[in-house]
């Protein structure tokens, strides 16, 4: 019970966060946005340098979220999230690099004397495609925790890779938040009319359950993975 009320608290902070997100754009962040800028105004040079931001933020372990959300403020909804995915695939290579370079062998001799622990652990190697892909979906499991995690459990670095893939649908959703922050500043202002607003509300809606949906599939696989891993 305890863990399901942090998981919807951790739903509900989720939307709050983009909300709140939302309307610092418009008034606390807007100096800092007005300034990068420079990144879409400088082409190719601009997209590299905010790539190499992007990696070293994750490195940082600062939330995915934010540049993601950030991504599509400054380069509109496909150009935003096109770069942000980029920038998460780049930026959760190196975490995943240190952790299992130094800590993977430390971790396996530890985990020797909890066999319930080691073995989900290896289960999650032996299913790494789908348990990183899911867990990639969710909006409510920190990415930063998970590239550093991942690399100290069995899973490969090519189902690694190729479960990044989860990233995409987070990525979507985040970058068209961005995109929609000025948009939302000049509703604020009237300057759109309550059409708008019903999108945006029934935006809020769609961004809810699918949060909720991504988390249902995320545990379900996760508990067939602990159940199957004590056979």
């Amino acid at each position: 019970m305890a863990f399901n009320n942090k998981a919807t608290l951790g739903i509900i902070g989720t939307i709050a966060g983009i909300i709140i997100t939302v309307a610092a754009s418009q008034t606390i962040l807007k100096p800092l946005i007005s300034v990068m800028t420079w990144f879409p105004e400088n082409g190719i040079i601009g997209v590299l340098a905010f790539l190499g931001l992007y990696v070293l933020l994750a490195l940082l372990i600062a939330p995915a979220s934010f540049h993601k959300f950030i991504s599509g403020v400054l380069f509109g909804f496909w150009g935003g999230w096109a770069i942000a995915f980029t920038g998460a695939c780049l930026g959760a290579i190196l975490p995943f690099y240190i952790t299992r370079k130094f800590l993977h062998g430390w971790m396996s001799e530890k985990l020797k004397d909890h066999p319930t622990i080691n073995a989900l652990k290896q289960a999650v190697g032996e299913d790494g495609f789908r348990c990183v892909a899911l867990t990639r979906m969710s909006l409510v499991i920190p990415y930063a925790v998970l590239n550093y995690g991942y690399g100290v459990t069995d899973v490969s670095w090519k189902d690694y890779l190729r479960g990044n893939i989860g990233m995409i649908a987070p990525g979507l959703l985040y970058a068209w938040w961005g995109s929609q922050a000025a948009g939302i500043g000049a509703a604020i202002e009237g300057s759109r009319d309550w059409t708008y607003w019903v999108a945006i509300i029934a935006s809020l809606a769609l961004t809810g359950w699918i949060i909720v949906h991504l988390r249902k599939i995320t545990l379900a696989h996760i508990s067939l993975v602990s159940s199957e891993s004590r056979v």
